[in-house]
């Protein structure tokens, strides 16, 4: 608890009133809606269907590494014509699984940051090579980050700041990819104006659309996360809560970053298929519909952020 209110008061220093008013505004609405327009439910869902379809992405394995490889080949085949992006592996001292980066340069340093973690895992059983798709855990939200990097890149957008979209490795086993890049760039005094996680897109039969996740977040992003839900999604939304660290959001709470975990449903009707062989697109209906509410999502809150 001790903790807890240290990181709220390094964040109320960081960022008064003020500056809060001047970071979260909405008045960027034509640059969205060009951007909102060109999201496509199909090649979301294609991508889904593909990275879902190696055996495994175990952090451990072969095909988890070779996974991290080929997408960073694919977000470099998406962004080749573009000199100010550049695509990158992320080597980890504690796991062979690279984390894999898309820096897109803006005119500052400051970075707006998107994030999903690459890796997948069956929990029901100890071969870590066991058939673990991980559709939407997290291959849909790995086809979130690709369809706003395709969508930004389509739309020749030129950020003000610098815009990165992270594959976290080994999410699965302790945070590992995003724990070390949230260290690096905190010992480095990056700026991170804020992150979104995304993980967990996909899966939605009943309550709410959207959740954002209260704890281990940022209270003054997570209200204008609401806001931009309310403004370009017209979708349903409230609050929830994992109870622990979840996902990647937390290495970067840790340090103090501004960061938001907006999540597929409530707690209560969240995928019962994760982390095991039945986590497949197939037990998504076969479609990424719910998967295009967090693209259009994470592309306003980019937009709009980008000032």
């Amino acid at each position: 608890m001790i903790f807890n209110i240290k990181v709220l008061l390094i964040n109320a220093l960081l960022f008064p009133m003020l500056t809060w008013a001047q970071l979260y505004k909405i008045d960027r609405n034509e640059k969205v809606q060009s951007a909102l327009k060109r999201i496509n439910e199909r090649r979301i869902y294609s991508f889904i269907k593909t990275f879902s379809s190696y055996k495994t992405r175990h952090h451990a394995t072969k095909t988890g590494i070779k996974s991290a490889k080929d997408l960073r080949k694919y977000w470099q085949k998406i962004s080749a014509n573009r000199s100010d992006i550049q695509v990158l592996l992320i080597h980890h001292s504690d796991t062979p699984q690279p984390s894999v980066v898309v820096h897109i340069k803006g005119i500052t340093d400051n970075r707006i940051v998107l994030g999903g973690h690459i890796d997948s895992i069956n929990d029901h059983q100890s071969d870590v090579n066991a058939i673990a798709p991980g559709a939407g855990d997290n291959a849909a939200g790995v086809a979130v980050l690709t369809e706003v990097l395709k969508v930004l890149v389509d739309l020749n957008y030129r950020p003000v700041n610098t815009i990165s979209l992270y594959g976290y490795a080994a999410e699965e086993v302790g945070l590992l990819g995003s724990k070390s890049i949230a260290q690096n760039l905190a010992q480095d005094r990056a700026n991170i104006l804020g992150v979104v996680q995304l993980d967990g897109v996909n899966y939605n039969f009943q309550g709410k659309d959207l959740v954002l996740i209260a704890d281990y977040t940022n209270y003054f992003q997570n209200l204008f996360l609401g806001r931009l839900i309310d403004t370009y999604l017209n979708a349903s939304w409230s609050y929830d809560r994992c109870g622990y660290p979840c996902s990647d959001h937390y290495s970067w709470w840790v340090k103090g970053v501004p960061v938001s975990f907006p999540f597929e449903s409530e707690l209560r009707y969240e995928n019962p298929n994760i982390h095991s062989e039945l986590d497949t697109i197939g037990n998504m209906n076969y479609n990424a519909n719910h998967a295009t509410l967090f693209a259009k999502l994470a592309l306003a809150f980019v937009i709009e952020m980008d000032r």
